[in-house]
């Protein structure tokens, strides 16, 4: 019983902290002026309900420094509760289901960016989600942000103590890197946060200055660096292509989704003019060649109805490497069209299982896995020729590798393999899609990347059965597998 209380007693904490949060978009509806379905009701309930509960449970239970299972109980916990509350203003606002609400809440806080709100839904949504309030829009940006660096990591500073700090940054397994920026983690965090939010600033910056339209600016810097991918348009980014910067509009939407899949201690080394660390950096190297060869891959074996020119083929093909690369998801094309080919539809789904750097916003494996797998079958090759009690330990940039991180990695690899597999199945006996639609929303929601093969129209048809399927593959995703198996085990209650 002890371990529950100590579960509900930080989920209250985290609940209390997240009604600050969600009270903010009344002050971009105050300034919008806006009237429809009463903003103080939209906003204002789903925030009390957090500050009571949060407040009941965090009194009410008394707590125990975490262990590493319970936090990641939190983490798992957390992740669900925050989706449940995040999707009350959706539902009151819009005329769909509270549960398609859900599913539109989860997609955001794991930064995956599928939607449900689409041109021809029912309600306020019917023309699409450029007439969404402005309010709204930025909420469902919002949740992708705090879900970009770990909505835990947020709270981190105000809310744990002592060694219980370190389990839960470990449950948010995208942020538990292998090196800090600086000694103590909270002054690390604060560190990321800083760096997080002034690029954020930037990125909005620069966007204004070239649309012109501050809720588009905001909302697409927010979810660039969160690398979630909502948009406040149904063509996404390329609603901006008939536009006077399209290609500049595309150009600084790519250098902020690379600069979001990239690992944040690279760009406090970069700050710290640390410049040999970040050259020497063994994963941003292999990641860099994979989006090279990618985007010459892709813009080379152009589709059969590609009829672009050179620029504005290697700039599309450069744009969706990244954005599926980075697990962004924006698209100025639709990846099932004929503007990409086959071999290019090939790419994307091994991008999307890749994704992008440890220690990023970015879903997938990671890179650093890869190159870990990599180095790992060398190793095992090397092996076979040397003698029995040759000493070869498993070395990456001067490093020894320990078996238990070797053992962790094949375990995340293993079963993001067999999650993905299960989930390819399970969206093929609940749905009418083809084997390759299937996996493709498989790939998509377990690496949080958000497009897929599935069409507009199919998407709309998925029952029940396909949307909770992929909502727990987004949360297990986002939490990189391993705190969702440790939550069914009986050690982690006992």
């Amino acid at each position: 019983m002890s371990r529950l209380s100590t579960v509900a007693h930080y989920l209250g904490i985290i609940l209390v902290v997240f009604a600050f949060l969600q009270a903010l978009p009344l002050i971009v509806s105050a300034f919008a002026e806006e009237t429809v379905r009463f903003p103080a009701l939209t906003y204002g309930s789903p925030a009390a309900i957090c500050l009571v509960l949060g407040t009941v449970l965090s009194r009410r239970f008394r707590p125990r420094e975490l262990t590493a299972g319970e936090a990641m109980a939190v983490g798992v916990l957390g992740w669900v509760v925050l989706s449940m509350v995040g999707a009350i203003p959706l539902w009151i606002a819009l005329d769909f289901s509270y549960f398609d609400m859900l599913f539109e809440s989860v997609s955001g806080f794991t930064t995956t960016g599928m939607t449900v709100i689409l041109s021809g839904s029912r309600g306020l949504a019917q023309i699409g989600l450029e007439d969404l309030p402005n309010s709204l829009q930025v909420w469902r940006a919002l949740t992708q942000w705090i879900g970009g660096l770990g909505i835990f990591t947020l709270f981190l500073a105000v809310t744990l103590r002592g060694g219980s700090r370190h389990h839960l940054l470990a449950a948010e397994t995208h942020k538990a890197i292998a090196g800090r920026p600086v000694p103590g983690l909270l002054h690390s965090l604060r560190i990321l946060w800083t760096v997080y939010g002034l690029l954020t600033v930037a990125c909005a910056g620069i966007l204004f200055g070239l649309t012109r339209d501050p809720i588009d600016a905001v909302v697409h810097a927010l979810t660039a660096l969160s690398t979630g991918g909502f948009s406040t348009y149904d063509a996404s980014v390329g609603a901006f292509r008939s536009g006077p910067h399209a290609a500049a509009i595309e150009y600084t939407l790519i250098v902020f989704m690379l600069l979001g899949g990239t690992s944040f201690l690279v760009h406090w080394n970069a700050m710290r003019c640390r410049f040999r660390s970040v050259t020497r950096n063994p994963e941003l190297r292999l990641w860099l060649l994979l989006l090279l060869g990618a985007t010459l891959l892709v813009a080379l074996r152009a589709g059969p109805g590609s009829t672009a020119g050179l620029h504005e083929r290697v700039r599309t093909s450069l744009f969706h490497v990244v954005s599926v690369a980075t697990t962004t998801g924006f698209t100025t094309r639709d990846l099932g069209s004929a503007v990409f080919s086959g071999v290019a539809r090939q790419v994307f789904l091994w991008l999307m299982v890749i994704g992008g750097c440890v220690g990023s916003t970015a879903g997938g494996l990671k890179v650093s896995r890869l190159l870990l797998m990599l180095r790992l079958l060398r190793h095992g090759a090397k092996r076979t020729v040397l003698p029995p009690a040759a000493v070869a330990p498993l070395m990456i940039d001067g490093q020894r590798i320990a078996h238990t991180e070797i053992v962790r990695c094949a375990t995340v690899v293993f079963g993001w393999m067999l999650f993905l597999a299960v989930g390819a199945v399970v969206l093929s006996l609940t749905t009418s899609l083809s084997a390759s639609s299937a996996l493709s929303g498989s790939f998509s929601a377990l690496g949080n990347v958000g497009p897929s093969l599935i069409t507009a129209e199919e998407f709309a048809g998925l029952g029940v059965a396909a949307k909770l399927w992929m909502m727990f593959a987004m949360i297990a995703g986002r939490l990189e597998i391993l705190p969702v198996l440790v939550l069914v085990q009986r050690q982690v209650w006992r």
